[in-house]
């Protein structure tokens, strides 16, 4: 008899699972004409922008804001320091960017085709899903990244600032095809956690935020740096279609107990997320090439057991093997041989306490010679 009750609520876990759950889909669009530039804004922690360049309604402008440490403002910015970080930008310097590279021009060289959803797999616990499909038109450099920029259209903090266009949360993806005419698909998901400590809450306010699509990178024998090379614009959508339980003929006390299974697997799943360290990694500011690792270890401790970099990168030296207890936080540098002209890929590899061995792996775009003011090297 228990084994009939189990395959029941099997049976009807699809049924309870479209009850609860909140899909938003909406499709990527045509790509923004490469006569609109593309302006990224880096005021100062007044909120002034006095050597940013003026913009117009063609334009589209972001804004990044560096300055939550320093003034206690509760908008994210470590996504927006590394950005700073990877274009020279000095803290409280205020600047723009046109185009990615500072060029007047930009252009289109990848195809970028597919859909993005939020979706609640838990009652106002909203995440992002983009399934893509990438297609460059011409041969690519290696140093080609695609950006997915969670935007909001007008952001107030808990000090009452205001900015638009804010950039609240950034994830790079570069794992397609840099060849022309060869198409990878590209699936991403931001999870609910993620979004939420970027300030994302669409269970709280689903009004006014955007996704931008921006692809940085250059045609493969271009000596200029990286610039966009492909842009989309898409606006979340406001509202889905409803789902009532009058659409499903199987007895209430089933749907509701398979509920209960359902929110019990997804908690500990979240639970173990919780678990699990937030790793960042950004370029040190000297002209060796180096990087600074800072990982925070949250319901459980942590221990560092090595690190590799992808050829053609070559740390110089290892990383200690130490323990970062839950709840405390562990900086220290990774340098290497020489600068490469490659993206920078490293293993972080970890002990997370009942959770096992896990493996991060680090990506950073290489930096410009002009960042590093140091010549290369000689094999």
């Amino acid at each position: 008899m228990r084994g009939i009750t189990i395959l029941l609520l099997i049976a009807l876990l699809p049924l309870a699972s479209a009850v609860t759950s909140i899909h938003i889909e909406w499709d990527v669009e045509q790509p923004i004409d490469v006569e609109r530039r593309y302006i990224e804004h880096f005021p100062s922690s007044s909120l002034d922008c006095i050597d940013c360049i003026e913009t117009t309604e063609d334009d589209i402008v972001v804004q990044w804001w560096r300055y939550s440490e320093q003034t206690g403002s509760s908008w994210p910015d470590d996504d927006a320091n590394l950005r700073a970080g990877n274009m020279g930008v000095e803290l409280n310097e205020s600047r723009s960017i046109i185009n990615g590279n500072n060029s007047d021009t930009r252009q289109h060289l990848i195809d970028v085709e597919g859909s993005f959803s939020i979706r609640s797999d838990l009652d106002e616990q909203y995440y992002l899903v983009a399934n893509l499909t990438v297609t460059p038109l011409v041969d690519l450099r290696n140093d080609v990244i695609m950006q997915l920029l969670f935007v909001e259209e007008n952001s107030e903090d808990n000090h009452g600032r205001e900015l638009s266009y804010l950039v609240r949360d950034l994830n790079s993806e570069v794992g397609f095809y840099r060849t022309g005419g060869n198409t990878s698909e590209v699936n991403v998901t931001v999870s609910y956690e993620h979004l939420f400590a970027a300030g994302v809450d669409l269970s709280d306010e689903r009004y006014g935020w955007n996704v931008l699509i921006v692809v940085m990178g250059a045609e493969y024998d271009s000596i200029d740096p990286p610039g966009v090379i492909a842009m989309y614009e898409t606006s979340v959508p406001t509202s889905s279609e409803e789902l009532s339980l009058l659409d499903y003929l199987p007895p209430l006390v089933f749907i509701t107990v398979a509920l209960v299974i359902i929110f019990s697997v997804v908690r500990s799943a979240f639970n173990q997320e919780h678990g699990l360290p937030e790793v960042r990694a950004r370029w040190k500011d000297s002209k060796d090439p180096a990087i600074v690792i800072e990982i925070d270890a949250k319901r459980r401790d942590v221990a560092i057991q090595g690190c590799e970099a992808n050829e053609p990168w070559s740390m110089r030296g290892g990383v200690k093997r130490s323990t970062i207890e839950s709840g405390s936080a562990l900086s220290f540098d990774v340098r290497f041989k020489k600068w490469r002209d490659e993206l920078l890929v490293l293993k972080l590899k970890m002990e997370v306490d009942t959770l096992g061995g896990w493996t991060q792996n680090i990506r950073l775009p290489l930096r410009s010679k002009a960042e590093r003011s140091v010549q290369d090297e000689q094999d």
